[in-house]
C-alpha cells in the first residue's frame, strides 16, 4: 500500500466552500484517507510539497470528443487508421496531462479506448464513452451534403465510432442497445439542428418524443441515461418530455424551459469555448455559429440564476484539443470562478453518477488531485495556460510533476 502525503496545501475542496490553507492530505492505496491541519510529523512513501499552490480535485469535462479529429463527413480524418489511432492516443494523454482526470466523451470515441485506459495500455483520464451519436436522417449527425445520397464511412468496431443514422422508435431502440453492448456508459442523441451540419436548420426539432423516449427506455434499463445535443428551447422541451437527463449546449434557453429542466432534475452542460475554436466556416455555418455564440452566455446566466445544476464541457474537436480548461475560464466570466470550478468538479461528478468517488477532496474519495500555482479563484486563467497545472495525481500516482514537488518520504 503506497502512502502519499500532500503537505502544506491550500485546499479548494470542490464543495463550494472557501479554500483552507495549511492542510496535509493523506493518500493511502489511491484514496484520500485523511485531511488535517499541517505541521504534524507524517511519513509517506511520497511526500508532495504543496507550499505556494492550491490543491484541487482533478478537473472533469462532461463534453469531449476525443475521437473526432476530422471534418463532419469523415470524423477520423483523412490519414490512415494508424495515424488516427496515434493521434487519439496522444489527445487522451494530453487531456490527463492538463489536469482532467475524468471525462465523458459525448460521442465519436469507440468504448474500446476507455477500456484501454482502464487496463493501463494508455495513460489517460477515466473515460465515460457514449460511442456513436444517434441522429435522424437529415439531422445534425447526418454529414451528407444536399446533393449526396451515400453516407460516409461507417464505424469500425473497436476503433472508430461514427454517427448512426436511424429513424423510428424501434431503430432508436436497437441503436441504443448496440452502443451499450459495445461499452457505452450513456447514450447520446441529437435532438436539434447544429452549427456544422450541412442541411438542417438550427431550429429544427429532431426525433419525436416517442423516438427519444425509446432511447431513454433502453438507457434506463441498463441503469444509465440519455444526453442530448439541443440548442433551442423547443428541442430541450421535447427531450425533457422523453426523459433525457443531460442537456448539452442549451444555447437558446428561455425561462419556461429553465423551470422545466429544474423540475425534471436534469443537468445542463453549456459549451462556450468551442465557438472560438472552430475552423474557418462557410457563410451558412458562420451565421449559425454567431447566433449560438450570441445567445449561449445569456443562457448560462439564466440557468445559473434558476439554480439548474450546471456541468462543464469543452466540446473541442479536431487535431488540437489543448487548453480545454478554457471552458472553465469562459464560464467564470458569466457565473464567477467559484461556480465555474464547482461545475468542473462536484457537479460533473454528480452528473456522471460518480459523486461517491470523485469531484471533491474528502476522505474516501479517489486521490485524483491537481496543484495550481497561486489561487485560481483570483486568476482562473491559470488553468488554461500551458504550465498552469504543473502537478497531477491520479488515484494516488504522480503523473505530472513539472516543478519537482514530489520526493521519496
Amino acid at each position: 500500500m503506497q502512502r502519499v502525503i500532500v503537505r502544506d496545501a491550500r485546499v479548494f475542496d470542490g464543495t463550494g466552500r472557501d479554500p483552507v490553507a495549511g492542510r496535509d492530505v493523506i493518500v493511502e492505496d489511491g484514496r484520500i484517507s485523511a485531511i488535517q491541519a499541517g505541521g504534524a510529523a507524517l511519513r509517506g512513501d511520497i511526500v508532495v510539497d504543496a507550499n505556494g499552490a492550491t490543491l484541487l480535485p482533478g478537473l472533469t469535462d462532461a463534453h469531449v470528443h476525443l475521437g473526432i479529429v476530422g471534418a463532419p463527413s469523415r470524423p477520423q480524418g483523412d490519414g490512415s487508421l494508424v495515424d488516427y489511432a496515434l493521434l487519439v492516443g496522444t489527445l487522451i494523454e494530453e487531456t490527463l496531462h492538463e489536469g482532467f482526470t475524468t471525462v465523458r466523451d459525448a460521442g465519436g470515441l469507440d468504448p474500446a479506448w476507455a477500456r484501454a485506459v482502464a487496463a493501463g495500455s494508455i495513460r489517460g483520464p477515466r473515460i465515460l464513452p457514449s460511442g456513436s451519436f444517434l441522429t435522424q436522417t437529415g439531422g445534425h449527425g447526418d454529414a451528407r451534403a444536399a446533393h449526396q445520397a451515400v453516407h460516409g464511412p461507417g464505424s469500425i468496431a473497436g476503433l472508430v465510432a461514427n454517427p448512426e443514422v436511424v429513424d423510428g422508435a424501434d431503430a432508436l431502440r436497437r441503436a441504443a442497445r448496440e452502443q451499450l453492448r459495445r461499452g457505452a456508459t450513456q447514450i447520446k442523441v441529437f435532438v436539434s439542428g447544429g452549427v456544422l451540419s450541412p442541411t438542417d436548420p438550427l431550429e429544427s426539432i429532431q426525433f419525436t418524443v416517442e423516438e427519444i423516449a425509446a432511447a431513454v427506455e433502453v438507457a434506463r434499463s441498463w441503469g444509465t441515461y440519455v444526453l442530448v445535443h439541443a440548442h433551442t428551447s423547443a428541442a430541450m422541451r421535447n427531450a425533457l418530455s422523453a426523459g433525457a437527463r443531460s442537456i448539452e449546449h442549451a444555447s437558446m434557453l428561455d425561462e419556461e424551459t429553465a423551470q422545466r429542466i429544474l423540475g425534471a432534475g436534469a443537468f445542463v452542460v453549456p459549451t462556450l469555448l468551442i465557438v472560438s475554436r472552430l475552423p474557418p466556416l462557410g457563410p451558412a455555418e458562420a451565421a449559425k455559429a454567431a447566433r449560438v455564440s450570441g445567445a449561449s452566455r445569456e443562457s448560462v446566466r439564466l440557468a445559473h440564476a434558476s439554480r439548474i445544476p450546471l456541468g462543464s464541457g469543452s466540446d473541442l474537436v479536431g487535431v488540437d484539443q489543448a487548453r480545454r480548461a478554457g471552458e472553465i475560464v469562459e464560464k467564470a466570466k458569466e457565473i464567477g470562478p467559484m461556480a465555474a470550478l464547482v461545475s468542473a468538479t462536484r457537479v460533473n461528478a454528480e452528473l456522471f453518477g460518480l459523486a461517491d468517488r470523485i469531484g471533491t477532496i474528502e476522505p474516501g474519495k479517489d486521490a485524483d488531485l491537481i496543484l495550481v500555482r497561486g489561487d485560481p479563484l483570483d486568476r482562473i486563467e491559470t488553468l488554461a495556460e500551458p504550465n498552469g497545472v504543473p502537478f497531477v495525481l491520479q488515484r494516488g500516482e504522480v503523473v505530472r510533476d513539472d516543478e519537482g514537488r514530489a520526493s521519496a518520504g
